[in-house]
């Protein structure tokens, strides 16, 4: 069978409607691999998701599609053959990738309540020109973070850096704050006045590349600081900046989501 190349949008909805038809099986049999069947239901389902991304139901796309999941047969059957998921840590990526699409649907239907409108973004721009004009924010901190739940880890942690521990591999691993922590802590660019204090006044004493000796406690939790970068700030025209805004809020969004529920979540550490 010639199998077409999809492209990455079709392989992404792909991959998450082959876990919503993975136990469809009604309609007539559109195929046969080596015994499994592949139903009409299987492949409408998938279509169904790609017009819902904006795809158009053709059969060109409805031949992608059906190639896609011949495809993704053979391959699961040799998998399966093979073993391949007890090699490695396969088992464990597995269930990583299963989390993470758990996490996209969730946040989708987040933002379908909570949608960042251009209101939004504009609000956010005329805070931050607004931002500039108090002296403390003539320059913008690069900043990075790891945030635990008490004074004597985050403590811990500093005494792990100053030996030669790697910042970015303890966030990852210890970070209760989890957006910034997949990224090795790194916050971004911000303002002091954007930062809950008092890590805004320590930043702006902090040397570039340094972390701050001392835990710093907030509403939050106790947080490791480290400083990356400084540079002046200029706020450039709105349209320049609306889209790196948009996605600050996103990620601002989505941090305070996460946080409401952790808020109202029961976490004990051990039995």
């Amino acid at each position: 069978m010639n199998l077409k190349p999809l492209s990455k949008a079709l392989i992404a909805f792909s991959l998450l409607g082959a876990v919503i038809t993975a136990n469809a099986q009604s309609g007539s049999v559109l195929t046969t691999i080596n015994g499994s069947k592949i139903y009409t239901s299987q492949l409408n389902e998938m279509v169904a998701l790609a017009v819902a991304s904006g795809a158009k139901d053709s059969p060109e796309l409805r031949q992608n599609l059906l190639d896609d999941l011949v495809a993704r047969e053979v391959i699961t059957q040799d998998i399966k053959k093979t073993g391949l998921l007890n090699k490695d840590n396969n088992a464990i990526k597995l269930k990583l990738a299963q989390q993470n699409v758990l996490l996209e649907v969730w946040f989708a239907e987040y933002f379908k309540r909570n949608p960042v409108t251009e209101s939004d973004v504009r609000a956010e721009y005329d805070r931050q020109t607004a931002l500039i004009k108090e002296p403390q924010n003539s320059k913008q901190y690069e900043v990075s973070q790891i945030m635990v739940a008490n004074e004597a880890e985050a403590t811990e942690i500093i005494q792990q850096i100053n030996n030669g521990a790697k910042f970015e591999t303890l966030a990852k691993d210890k970070s209760m704050e989890k957006i910034s922590g997949a990224q090795g802590g790194v916050v971004g660019w911000v303002l002091p006045a954007q930062l809950a204090p008092p890590i805004n006044i320590l930043i702006v004493n902090l040397e570039k590349g340094k972390i701050a000796q001392s835990p710093i406690r907030t509403n939050n939790g106790w947080h490791v600081i480290k400083l990356d970068d400084v540079r002046p700030f200029v706020m450039a025209p709105f349209d320049q900046v609306k889209n790196n805004l948009t996605q600050e809020l996103v990620q601002q969004r989505r941090q305070q989501a996460v946080n409401a529920l952790l808020k109202d979540a029961k976490v004990v550490k051990g039995n």
